[in-house]
Formats: structure tokens, C-alpha cells, sequence
């Protein structure tokens, strides 16, 4: 019976740079609309969507390189005082957090700040605004009115890229036979790729084993 050893809850350093991130059919149109700026034609708000671990927020650091943008949570909004502010914010998960009536006027006041001082704004969410429990028709009616694109399900070429980079973020070249035995396999999701190398990673170290195609039907099986 092989050994097992119980592994450590290693932290994983996510890669975040341009270079890193793959352009397919499922994320160009959100790739290009962030490249063209600041050349962002009637709308200083920018709302990029998907499902959780499509790649949002490697895009909005991708952004953040590019404009020298600041993160900001909207809990640390201070509507009195707004004039520190850098001109270029990025906000994360708006839509998880926005349904609480009170974070709605903070919003709707940067939203407004930034557009009056000509400045840049991206958030991210899962769903498309109109689908955010947005209460105050005010900040609905400018959120609507923002530029939203979505990052769609991955096709197999992004999804087998999600796969290596996720191995490589956890400093783990895989064989491609491994990737591709894993594809037609698994969900075709974000958030199921990323699952599944965690999965394997730590059934790896647990067997003290290489990442090998028989060590993964095992896992499946």
C-alpha cells in the first residue's frame, strides 16, 4: 500500500501579467475593449461579467498595468471625501455586494466623481448589471447605461491554458497527454478546472507521486 502523507495548505501565487493571459474567442471582444484604453468612446465605466474564475481579475490587473488604476472596496467609499481619489478605480464582485441598500449612494456618487473629473472606472461582477438588485433607480439607470461585456464559457483552448497556468501557479510543469486526458473529463467551467489541478495537486503530494495519467484516472474514477 503506497504511503500517504498529509500535505500542506501551500499558498498559491497567482500569476497576474499581460503576458500570462490567452486570448480566445471567449474573452477577445473584453480584451480589446480594455486595450483600447483610455480611448473608451461615451462611457468612463467599464462593467466586465463572467462566471467565477474566468479570468476578471487577471483582466483588471491587466488594466491596472496599463492605466495605473487603483483597487478600491466600495465599503471604503467616503462620499465626503472624494477628491483623493486616483482617476483610475477598479472594484471588484460589485454584484455580490450592491444588493446592500447602503453601499448603493456611495457607488452612485464615485460613479458620478469619476465621470465629472474625467476619470476611468472598471468593475467586475458575474452577472450583467441588469441582473444586480439595485434598488436606487438613479445609479441602475447609469450602470445600465455603462459598457458591460461578458466573458463567456471557455473553449478548449482557453480552457487547456486555465489548466497549465493553474499547474504553473502552483510551480508544476504537467505532460500535455495529462491535459488533454483531462479535458473531455471534467465540467467545462472556470471554477471546474481550477477545482480539479487543486485536486490533483494535493492528491500528488499526498501519494508522493507525479502528476501522471493513471494517478489522475484514479482520481476521476
Amino acid at each position: 500500500m503506497p504511503s500517504v502523507q498529509i500535505p500542506f495548505d501551500i499558498p498559491v501565487r497567482e500569476a497576474f501579467e499581460a503576458e500570462d493571459y490567452l486570448v480566445t474567442s471567449s474573452n477577445e471582444a473584453a480584451v480589446k475593449w480594455v486595450d483600447s484604453w483610455p480611448a473608451w468612446p461615451n462611457s468612463h465605466c467599464t462593467i466586465v461579467y463572467g462566471a467565477a474564475g474566468c479570468g476578471k481579475t487577471h483582466l483588471s490587473h491587466v488594466w491596472q498595468q496599463k492605466s495605473g488604476a487603483e483597487r478600491l472596496a466600495i465599503e471604503d467609499i467616503d462620499v465626503t471625501n472624494l477628491q483623493g481619489l486616483p482617476n483610475c478605480l477598479i472594484i471588484e464582485a460589485v454584484d455580490h455586494i450592491v444588493g446592500r441598500t447602503d453601499m448603493q449612494a456611495p457607488l452612485f456618487h464615485l460613479y458620478n466623481w469619476q465621470k465629472e473629473n474625467e476619470g476611468s472606472l472598471l468593475m467586475t461582477a458575474t452577472q450583467h448589471p441588469k441582473c444586480w438588485p439595485v434598488t436606487l433607480p438613479d445609479l441602475r439607470s447609469r450602470l445600465l447605461a455603462s459598457m458591460a461585456i461578458e466573458i463567456g464559457p471557455p473553449d478548449d483552448e482557453l480552457l487547456t491554458a486555465i489548466i497549465v497556468k493553474q499547474f504553473m501557479d502552483r510551480q508544476i510543469n504537467v505532460p500535455m497527454d495529462v491535459i488533454a486526458y483531462l479535458l473531455p473529463r471534467i465540467e467545462r467551467s472556470f471554477e471546474a478546472a481550477r477545482n480539479i489541478v487543486r485536486k490533483i495537486d494535493k492528491l500528488s503530494l499526498s501519494r508522493k507521486r507525479k502528476i501522471t495519467i493513471p494517478l489522475v484516472r484514479g482520481l476521476l474514477g
